[in-house]
């Protein structure tokens, strides 16, 4: 968390970071900005709440935008990472949002020692920070102690408020952000695709669903004239399998990403079951958006069993889990489970997509269905 007070002129307001791109808006309002994907206003910084060490930018004009950024890295630090990275801000030549958020990327080079009983503690504490693990049990292991000596005996110590720092100011920070484009960062886990865009050789990583002057901000910091002349590429979809991946970035294609994210908004507020509809999805083919989101509203038409790769395992799946079909187990060895199996899926026009197998279980939502995806491209729902 960031807490500041910003100016323009006269104006002021305080402001709390991370924040939303629709909250940011009104924070710039309030002190008589206008912001959008064109215009990153530098507003003054006139007042410092937290972190106290954020002192070094009062009076200066910074990137509310980077400042935003820099906010959502330090949300994820545990309290050992912020107190690296505000001893950090100590070390740097020059405060700047750019370096601070540089710094992020830099922890490794700040090592923090809390426990200093001997050269041992300290060694094994930089071994842990530089190479990010150590083995459970070895904290008797000779080598720590000799590394520990060799950096203090080189000077690298130094004790502060937060422990016992080691830090060689000989070797510079890796530039991971070079002030235009912001590198790939998941600040959220709660997303449905990652995209990448990528123009002239930079790229910005968007989450999904998205606020769309995020969308707008990152292709201005591009660069890019607009988004069509952006290249566009899934890279990581926690919530979907990879066939329902595939058809997304089939979908990226066809449209543009400003209707993808609106749709994927919209179903975000419907709390979509994500594996059934990919399996719907599949079992309709679908093509569009505008399929998709008829499809998330009519889910229950449809039956899903999910991890039913073939007629054996649905019949075992409906026996197991299904009442009507419940079989005495001393007749599980005699009977014919492919056989039924098939028989269900042909009667119910169900198919095996991945994942699982799916049918249309309202012969009404049937026909709405194969009406609407008509209209569109002439689709036809899958067994049927």
């Amino acid at each position: 968390m960031i807490k500041i007070k910003i100016g323009n002129g006269r104006w002021e307001t305080d402001i709390r970071f991370s924040i939303s791109e629709s909250e940011l808006c009104k924070k710039l309002e309030a002190i008589h900005i206008m912001e959008d994907e064109g215009n990153q206003p530098s507003v003054t910084v006139t007042g410092i709440y937290w972190p106290e060490e954020f002192s070094v930018l009062e009076g200066r004009q910074v990137d509310l935008n980077e400042m935003n950024y820099l906010a959502k890295r330090l949300d994820s630090f545990d309290d050992l990472e912020m107190d690296q990275f505000l001893i950090g801000i100590s070390k740097l030549d020059e405060p700047s949002l750019k370096n601070l958020i540089n710094l992020t990327f830099n922890l490794d080079r700040f090592t923090l020692a809390q426990d200093v009983r001997n050269y041992g503690t300290i060694g094994r504490a930089y071994v842990l920070n530089t190479e990010g693990a150590v083995p459970a049990n070895d904290e008797d292991d000779p080598k720590y102690a000799v590394i520990g000596k060799e950096l203090i005996d080189r000077g690298l110590g130094e004790i502060t408020s937060k422990g016992l720092l080691i830090y060689d100011s000989a070797s510079p920070l890796e530039e991971v952000y070079d002030g235009h484009t912001f590198p790939p960062y998941y600040d959220r886990s709660d997303f449905v695709l990652s995209v990448t865009l990528e123009y002239s050789g930079r790229q910005e990583l968007l989450l999904f669903p998205g606020e769309e002057l995020a969308i707008r901000k990152a292709v201005a910091r591009l660069g890019a004239p607009s988004i069509q002349n952006c290249r566009m590429c899934i890279d990581a979809s926690p919530l979907l399998a990879d066939a329902m991946t595939e058809r997304m970035e089939s979908l990226l294609r066809r449209e543009s990403l400003y209707a993808v994210n609106a749709a994927l908004n919209q179903l975000e507020h419907r709390n979509v079951n994500w594996e059934k509809l990919a399996a719907v999805a599949e079992f309709v083919d679908v093509q569009r958006l505008s399929q998709l989101t008829v499809l998330a509203e009519r889910l229950d038409g449809f039956d899903y069993f999910p991890a039913v790769a073939d007629e054996a395992a649905l019949a075992h799946y409906l026996v197991d889990n299904v009442g009507k079909y419940s079989l005495d187990p001393a007749m599980k060895a005699y009977f014919d489970f492919g056989g039924f199996g098939g028989q269900f899926a042909r009667e119910h026009d169900g198919q095996f997509v991945n994942g699982g197998f799916v049918y249309c279980n309202d012969r009404a939502m049937s026909e709405l269905l194969e009406d609407t995806m008509s209209e569109d491209d002439g689709m036809t729902l899958g067994g049927m």
